[in-house]
């Protein structure tokens, strides 16, 4: 999903040597993980990232080291963990208020977004990825052809059709 999320101005999904070299700490640094082990990620060979490979995958996908752990698959409130200090003191507060305090929190914060003009319907769990798009073939080595398909493209030079 993440990878999907992540398109290049072109529109066409990063390679994982890009994916890779986006996994430094600094641009241009040395990157925390190679392009196989990009790939060996990616296709479920390796299943067992290090931390600094975790590190390294969160910074290219720009989400929060969490969501690319087993369990955790709220992207937005994540993120918003993450990234707003006053979030993590308000679940800090509720945490011995029990399912009350919660509620209230939950409540509060639902009369705010009508206060903004927004529904709490408009938040999704995981942002939507951006439509596919139709990649055209990368260049290289043009596909075998079956022997009926290089006999017909053989018929249609010789015809020159």
């Amino acid at each position: 999903m993440l990878l999907s999320r992540k398109r290049g101005a072109d529109g066409k999904t990063p390679s994982t040597r890009v994916i890779a070299a986006a996994t430094a700490e600094t641009p241009g640094g040395r990157p925390a993980m190679t392009h196989q082990v990009v790939n060996d990620l990616l296709n479920g060979i390796k299943a067992n990232p290090s931390i600094s490979q975790l590190l390294g995958l969160a910074r290219a996908f720009e989400c929060p080291v969490a969501y690319l752990l087993p369990g955790y698959n709220g992207l937005t409130s994540l993120s918003v963990y993450e990234e707003h200090q006053d979030a993590r003191e308000a679940l800090r507060l509720v945490h011995d208020l029990g399912q009350g305090g919660v509620a209230e929190l939950l409540e509060a914060a639902r009369e705010i977004r009508t206060r903004h003009g927004r529904t709490d319907r408009a938040v999704p769990e995981v942002p939507d990825p951006l439509p596919p798009v139709a990649e055209p073939p990368r260049p290289g080595r043009r596909r075998r052809l079956s022997f009926t398909e290089a006999a017909e493209r053989a018929v249609a030079d010789l015809e020159g059709t």
